[in-house]
């Protein structure tokens, strides 16, 4: 899209239908964050509207899988018994970050076809809608880590230096499910298929996720395939942030899991751009 002002008071859009360069993209985005906040804004209210307990829900559903998956795993199966962290914590290291992804990804993939009638009337950087939809997810994510910070006042438990890399690691899964988001937006307007096959795979790779358990009980030919996974390096990641890095460093796994978040996210944003200008006629 381009400017073209007649004269001060009545811009002109030329929308040519090429693929706009990255910066030339963002900045566009930069121009219409009104329309960002907008969407934001209003999808908070939608999601709490008519709720009794309001955004104590965003706490009750992680608060109960996690008591689900200690009991399931920390209970039944021992895992907890060798721990000297309170096994809740780690369980929660795991579980806020899925239930994260296992949101902000659906809703990322469906933004586009929820707001076809939208797109087809005005013009705005299509990307705007998916963004938003990962960041309201995001803002709940925030929310949901003062779970952690009771179960550390619970505990008596206080992390050390090594928290100063969780901001990085947090930032890293918002950019994650925002590629994926991208690309899964775009697959969805084209494949309806897709819609019916992401919770599908999301159910798979909840047990190919260290949530209820840590990757080190992973046998050790098996970590490199399992560490293909780009969550499996956040949430160890984050799990060594705040548990006084608890079974080391996973270097192998935190690496891949970059370079995968990079290449997705890339990839996603480059796709994204190229068929935005035929969104309405593929939907």
């Amino acid at each position: 899209m381009q400017n073209v002002s007649h004269s001060p008071e009545a811009p002109v859009l030329l929308i040519d239908g090429s693929i706009p360069t990255f910066q030339n993209y963002f900045r566009e985005v930069w121009e219409f964050r009104a329309v960002a906040a907008m969407l934001i804004r209003r999808d908070l209210i939608i999601r709490f509207r008519q709720t009794y307990f309001g955004l104590a829900w965003l706490l009750f559903k992680p608060l109960m899988l996690t008591a689900t998956l200690t009991f399931a795993f920390g209970f039944l199966a021992g895992f907890e018994k060798s721990r000297e962290v309170p096994y809740p914590l780690i369980i929660l290291c795991g579980v806020i970050p899925w239930y994260f992804f296992s949101n902000a990804v659906p809703e990322g993939m469906n933004s586009l076809l929820a707001h076809l009638h939208i797109i087809q009337k005005t013009y705005f950087p299509r990307a705007i809608i998916t963004v938003a939809a990962v960041a309201v997810n995001a803002i709940e994510f925030l929310i949901a880590w003062l779970l952690f910070a009771l179960g550390c006042l619970w505990y008596g438990y206080l992390p050390g230096w090594q928290i100063v890399a969780f901001p990085l690691f947090c930032v890293q899964l918002v950019v994650l499910c925002g590629g994926i988001g991208m690309w899964l937006a775009v697959a969805n307007v084209q494949f309806r298929d897709v819609g019916n096959l992401v919770p599908f795979l999301l159910t798979i790779g909840f047990f190919l996720t260290p949530v209820g358990y840590s990757a080190s009980q992973i046998p050790e030919n098996w970590q490199l395939p399992y560490a293909l996974n780009p969550l499996v390096g956040i949430v160890e990641g984050i799990r060594w942030s705040l548990l006084h890095g608890t079974d080391g460093f996973p270097a192998v796994a935190v690496l891949l899991s970059l370079v995968l978040t990079l290449v997705t996210t890339l990839t996603g944003v480059r796709h994204f751009l190229a068929t935005e200008p035929r969104l309405v006629d593929l939907a």
